[in-house]
């Protein structure tokens, strides 16, 4: 039986970049992806700031820009009033906006950069069990042999055999209403800086650019189209009803290539953490597909659960995955809660002159929310995100005068970084059981008055996480 340190069930994106940076970090790993075949079918698209800095760490941007299309905002159209704009530009980053790329085609470059670094990853093998002991994690599969591990990992989806076997519930709700799928051929090629929310009397449909000049249609059911779980639905019946929004032209298909549906889910994981045994990405939470959120949450996931496990494999902090657990699930409502945005949409069918700017402002702190570069609305303080501890540490700054470079972005899972401001002294603490060693100093400018950056009164420093959270303010 062949030992590893780190079994991965699953080689979707949270699970190739888990592998990626422990590889990267000297981890053995092992991934099991059930699917023989990723397919073609687009699924998630959307890549957000956070997510093309890592790929720039990990090399990889060059070829996502190559595969990928830019875009710059949400826009919510409603029929015969008008249109909202949730900005993603204007933000803390280099990576400004967001990008529109097939996960199949993501998943290919993440496979690539983890078997690079030693990563064994095997299609076609289906988890069934595990059992812990004193002497590791026994995983058993459907196509490949027994493997023994330290930690066990479930990338597995939302349908999670890994979380099934922990008897984990998942809490939350099943909307009543089904989200619609289709693939196709646009009739005018408009639209391709942004995703775009039409919203009419009688429901509403998202339509997004994908590369070959595609679109995605998607969103909950229009009223009168009935979606039962299962059932085949042409897209003449889904193209009736879309046309009673009111939008004519916009969101007419030349040609619909494939079309499907599913169920969304509001859920979290009650606990993601089970002695050694931990869940990220779908498998720990479920959210809608508003502001692209659920393929970038869960990259995140593997990026905050990579350096805790190297902390437990290296001895350090024992209590180092209950605080994964903790902060991710905490996190994961937050980001349930920014994206079931039905009750804003009624909002914006209500809204007149009076009442239109307080519907901008609170697309404008949406638009903040879903890039992810802000996480924590705690942090936020008269419209500045002040970097207190578990805030993400940016890698640049927006002033007046343009962009200027931070902390630049790292596939380092293995090094915690110091900040020292100004002509603070080194004489900092460069040690914490809890986190990496660490292994980078940088000596930056303190944030200027007038960004939306800022740091505590008094702070001479910051204690950085591998995964850009500050893990501690120095003042001394």
């Amino acid at each position: 039986m062949k030992n590893y340190d780190v079994a991965v069930i699953g080689a979707g994106p949270t699970g190739l970049v888990l592998a990626g940076l422990l590889s990267r970090a000297g981890v053995k790993v092992f991934v099991a992806e059930r699917r023989l075949h990723r397919g073609d079918r687009p699924k998630a698209v959307v890549l957000h700031a956070p997510t093309l800095e890592l790929l720039d760490s990990f090399g990889l941007l060059d070829d996502v820009h190559a595969r990928s299309i830019p875009l710059e905002r949400f826009s919510f159209h409603v029929s015969g009033a008008g249109s909202y704009s949730a900005e993603m530009t204007g933000t803390d980053t280099f990576q400004d906006g967001y990008r529109n790329m097939p996960q199949p085609l993501l998943e290919g470059l993440l496979e690539k950069y983890a078997l690079e670094y030693g990563a064994q990853i095997e299609h076609g093998v289906g988890y069934l069990s595990h059992e812990e002991s004193d002497t590791g994690t026994t995983v058993h599969f459907d196509g490949h042999p027994d493997i023994r591990c330290t930690y066990l990992v479930g990338c597995d989806g939302p349908r999670s055999a890994v979380r099934e076997s922990l008897g984990i519930a998942m809490t939350g709700r099943t909307l009543t209403s089904s989200y619609l799928l289709v693939e196709g051929m646009p009739q005018e090629l408009t639209g391709r800086d942004e995703v775009g929310i039409f919203v009419g009397s009688t429901g509403m449909v998202t339509m997004m650019p994908i590369p070959g000049d595609q679109v995605l249609v998607a969103g909950p059911a229009v009223t009168g189209l009935s979606l039962e779980r299962g059932a085949e639905v042409p897209w003449s019946r889904i193209e009736e009803a879309i046309e009673t929004l009111g939008f004519g032209r916009r969101l007419r298909l030349a040609e619909a290539i494939r079309t499907s549906h599913y169920s969304v889910d509001l859920r979290t994981a009650d606990r993601l953490v089970a002695g050694n045994v931990v869940l990220a990405g779908d498998a720990a939470h479920l959210n809608t597909p508003a502001g692209g959120q659920g393929l970038n949450l869960g990259i995140s996931d593997a990026v905050a659960l990579s350096w805790r496990i190297l902390v437990a494999l290296n001895g350090g902090n024992p209590q180092v995955l209950s605080g994964y657990d903790e902060e991710r699930r905490s996190y994961a409502a937050e980001v349930v809660k920014t994206t079931f945005v039905v009750p804003f949409v009624e909002r914006i069918r209500a809204a007149d002159e009076a009442t239109r700017p307080a519907v901008q402002a609170e697309l404008d702190a949406l638009a903040l929310s879903w890039s992810q570069l802000y996480p924590g609305a705690g942090h936020f303080h008269d419209g500045r995100y002040e970097l207190t501890a578990g805030a993400r540490v940016p890698t640049a700054l927006r002033t007046d005068t343009g962009v200027i470079p931070f902390l630049p972005p790292s596939d380092r899972a293995d090094a915690s970084t110091l900040i020292l401001f100004d002509d603070a002294e080194s004489a900092a603490p460069t040690t914490d059981p809890s986190i990496p060693p660490v292994r980078q100093v940088h000596r930056l400018p303190r944030p200027a008055h007038g960004g939306r950056i800022t740091v505590p009164d008094g702070a001479r420093g910051l204690l950085v996480r591998p995964d850009r959270r500050v893990a501690r303010v120095l003042t001394a």
